[in-house]
């Protein structure tokens, strides 16, 4: 644990700490605090210093200072993302050294993260039951279109009652009619061989 007053030199040996560690170094609990209460000391030195050359100095040190502290909180701030991370996906991350504000960003982070994959996974289920669904009625509507009779309504059936030489129907088709034979025709076919007396209609 770094337990040291907070200046400059110590803010320097913590950042190569945090750099150097896989894991969240130990600090002290109020760190972010002392960083912040050192960081408004040095602001009210330069605004009491009479000296341009001291402020030129103090200037060059707050805007150093705030560079590192910034720099450690980064640090830290990846360790915890990465810890959410590793947890939201059943890891068990090192939390021992989290400060109470790294924890309260992870269990936000945590939370966000737990509820985004919840609803993920639960649209994926949809998918996948919509595309089973899908498919079922693709292959009942195929069984629909089997199942459909081929002969149009509007065709009527009949009964050749004397064999006929072969013709060219109005649908253009060829048809070679014999005494016996059973078939549908259109009924506009249908008529016309019924007024020659060589179809008889039957019911459909």
């Amino acid at each position: 644990m770094v337990d040291e007053e907070i200046n400059y030199g110590t803010l320097r040996k913590i950042q190569q700490l945090e750099k150097n560690s896989p894991v969240l170094i130990d600090l002290p609990v109020g760190f972010y605090k002392e960083v912040s209460e050192y960081l408004e000391g040095l602001n009210k030195r330069l605004g009491e210093e009479q000296s341009s050359q001291k402020q030129t100095l103090l200037k060059d040190e707050i805007s150093n200072t705030e560079r590192i502290a910034v720099n450690i909180y980064e640090q830290r701030e990846r360790k915890v993302l990465l810890a959410a991370v590793s947890k939201a996906r059943g890891g068990n991350p090192d939390l021992k050294n989290m400060l109470d504000v790294e924890e309260s960003l992870y269990n936000s982070v945590l939370n966000v993260m737990r509820e985004s994959r919840k609803t993920f996974l639960k649209n994926k289920k949809v998918e996948k039951k919509d595309d089973k669904l899908e498919v079922i009625e693709s292959e009942n509507e195929g069984k629909k279109q089997l199942q459909k009779p081929r002969l149009e309504d509007s065709n009527s059936i009949l009964r050749v009652t004397q064999t006929i030489p072969e013709f060219i129907g109005t649908n253009t088709k060829k048809y070679n009619l014999r005494e016996g034979d059973v078939l549908s025709l259109p009924e506009d076919m249908c008529n016309m061989l019924s007024k020659k007396g060589v179809v008889k209609k039957l019911e459909k």
